[in-house]
């Protein structure tokens, strides 16, 4: 079980701790101090992150604590807000997160002695970094990043300077899709209308609403009951709504139809614009018959490629995937770490050129053809874009925050005796 003192140097900039006899003053920053114990917490919070503790030089550790805390001085000064009830909500819940750790309560206040804190502490501790953390990014948000620009000429140029050292593009397919989903059959509607037809003839009888909603409803609120708690207008689907909403409090709908299926609503209370509803429901789902009549389907059309029929005439008249069918099921250019894992042994396994076996996946079936591969290449300026302004973007950003820094560091008292 991961301890509470790593816990506490993993989340930790600046633990203050009680000074001993020992310990010193290593840095003031305007009236706060920065204690020797503080520093070699810090150094350990970083070697625990798996730094090399030969590259973590005490003064150069120190540099950043003194950074840090001037941000946070700034941030207070230029009267940046925060939502302090937040942050003691997040620190408790965290704190939870860190017992429920524990076998025990007598293990976490075990630790909690080794470390010399109570769990009061332990929690202000918490709030504390939160606090600084949200200080200091709100604040470069505020004055530092709002000041970072990136033109498209400085990323152009950047591109042109650059491309022949930019990631290469690996060697890649035209991706074509051919999908289509097991939907129920008509027989399998009417099955399911029957069956709802006979339950609202039930309840309008006499029959129990709840006991046959716990019985015969394919919702999850069947444990309930059928009952689905309060609701505004805008929550359920509209043809649920507009039905429930007409009813008066112990009313029972007719049968409503819905993309989920068949309802039966009793509405059970209103309150202001809210009401309470019950429901049973009844999902038109598909039976084997119906997988074993679309993968005959997809069968044929596998057969007529391979016969020589053009894959993208097929996919624009069958496939079901909006975006790509309009396309001829072209999906874009894939590499193969681009193809989804899913699907991507049985891509690749397949000769370029060639269709697949039918494939299928939660009521889905597909079919892939590689239909053309590319070669290596330099990616083109369009597809390397976002990158690029991401890449420039943090680049200016660090340098507008030393630039910012430094000059914070001119105008406030700071002494280093280290």
């Amino acid at each position: 079980m991961r301890k509470l003192f790593l816990i506490v140097l993993l989340i930790s900039m600046s633990l203050i701790t009680n000074a001993e006899v020992l310990d010193k003053i290593v840095a003031k920053v305007g009236s706060d101090i920065i204690l020797m114990s503080e520093l070699e917490q810090q150094i350990s919070q970083l070697q625990s992150q798996g730094i090399d503790p030969g590259m973590l030089i005490p003064r150069a550790v120190l540099n950043q604590m003194v950074d840090q805390r001037l941000m946070v001085q700034k941030a207070k000064e230029l009267n940046i807000k925060i939502d302090e009830q937040a942050i003691k909500d997040y620190a408790a819940r965290y704190l939870k997160q860190i017992k429920a750790q524990y076998p025990n309560e007598a293990a976490f206040q075990a630790d909690l002695v080794k470390m010399k804190l109570t769990q009061t502490e332990l929690q202000k501790h918490f709030e504390d970094q939160i606090t600084e953390n949200a200080l200091s990014e709100q604040l470069i948000e505020k004055y530092i990043s709002t000041k970072v620009k990136v033109e498209e000429a400085e990323m152009l140029a950047f591109y042109e300077t650059s491309k022949d050292t930019l990631a290469v593009k690996p060697v890649s397919w035209d991706l074509r899709l051919i999908v289509r989903e097991v939907m129920p059959s008509e027989q399998s509607e009417l099955r399911a209308r029957a069956v709802i037809d006979s339950i609202y003839q039930a309840v309008q009888t006499g029959a129990d609403f709840a006991q046959m909603a716990t019985e015969f409803s394919d919702c999850a609120s069947a444990q309930q009951g059928g009952d689905l708690g309060f609701f505004k207008r805008g929550m359920m689907v509209k043809e649920f709504e507009d039905a429930a909403f007409l009813l008066d409090v112990g009313e029972i709908s007719k049968v409503v139809e819905s993309q989920f299926g068949y309802h039966i609503i009793k509405l059970t209370e209103k309150r202001g614009d809210e009401v309470r509803a019950s429901h049973i429901l009844k999902t038109v789902a598909a039976t084997d018959q119906d997988e074993e009549r679309e993968m005959a389907l997809m069968n044929e059309l596998r057969s007529r490629i391979l016969a020589g029929e053009d894959f993208a005439v097929i996919a624009q008249e069958y496939s079901l995937d909006p975006e790509s069918k309009a396309e001829g099921g072209y999906l874009g250019d894939f590499s193969e770490q681009d193809i989804p894992q899913l699907f991507s042994a049985p891509i690749l396994s397949t000769p370029v050129g060639e269709v697949t076996e039918v494939l299928k996946n939660e009521g889905m079936l597909y079919l892939f053809i590689r239909d053309k591969e590319l070669p290596q290449r330099i990616f083109s300026y369009e597809e390397v874009k976002e990158q690029l302004q991401a890449y420039l973007f943090q680049a200016k950003q660090v340098e507008a925050y030393q630039e910012w820094i430094e000059e914070a560091k001119r105008k406030a008292f700071i002494e280093i005796t280290l």
